[in-house]
């Protein structure tokens, strides 16, 4: 057994999946070498989570974002390479600086948690299409920044009742507008929001951000 907890948790993994690759239906997953099965990006942190920190093997991972190249290929197809990876890679560290700041993730009631998701995702988009936006930060123009909107437009969803909901495509792209707008607007070109005004800014308008296409 790898004395790595992520490397245990990998071969866990692969000790399922192996027995379902060689099912004829599942040909089409290439015996585990589609990009399926990394299309996906996440932050991962044990902040405020004493369970994850007492876990043996999740309490000894460090906060860190994890990047499928599934997704990398994904964003190639859609044709949004040259700024898709970035902006999701920005979104990710969004999730940290909500970790930092105490943002809560979930509901108190299960039935609200697919809405809460969808503020927190909404809001990454919203903190990294800042950032791309941003003279200090990657300082797209305007030819190049509508791939940010698009991005997150691109990996939307409507599951509006599962926990995981992320929101629609049409809210994602509001949220990401929203944010490249707060860069644009800005009096000060090089000045820096802090966080804790643009969540607090987010906060305010996610109501109206949503609303057009609320479920």
């Amino acid at each position: 057994m790898p004395s790595d907890p992520a490397a245990a948790t990998a071969e866990a993994t692969l000790n399922v999946l192996d027995p379902l690759l060689d099912l004829p239906e599942l040909a089409f997953l290439d015996e585990g070498r589609t990009s399926l099965f990394t299309m996906n990006a996440f932050a991962y942190s044990t902040a405020d989570d004493p369970e994850a920190q007492a876990d043996p093997m999740l309490g000894k991972l460090s906060d860190r974002i994890v990047f499928g190249d599934g997704i990398l290929d994904f964003m190639e197809f859609v044709g949004l390479e040259a700024y898709g990876p970035q902006s999701i890679m920005a979104h990710e560290f969004a999730h940290h600086i909500q970790y930092e700041r105490n943002v809560v993730f979930d509901a108190a009631d299960p039935a609200d948690q697919p809405e809460s998701t969808r503020r927190t995702e909404l809001m990454a988009d919203a903190l990294a299409s800042y950032y791309m936006a941003h003279k200090r930060g990657m300082t797209l123009n305007k030819h190049r920044i509508v791939e940010v909107p698009e991005t997150f437009g691109q990996v939307g969803d409507c599951g509006f009742d599962a926990p995981g909901h992320h929101g629609m495509p049409s809210q994602r792209r509001a949220a990401a507008l929203w944010g490249i707008d707060q860069a644009a607007s800005a009096h000060k070109k090089g000045h820096v929001l802090p966080s804790a005004t643009m969540i607090q800014r987010f906060e305010e308008a996610l109501p109206d951000l949503v609303a057009p296409d609320a479920r």
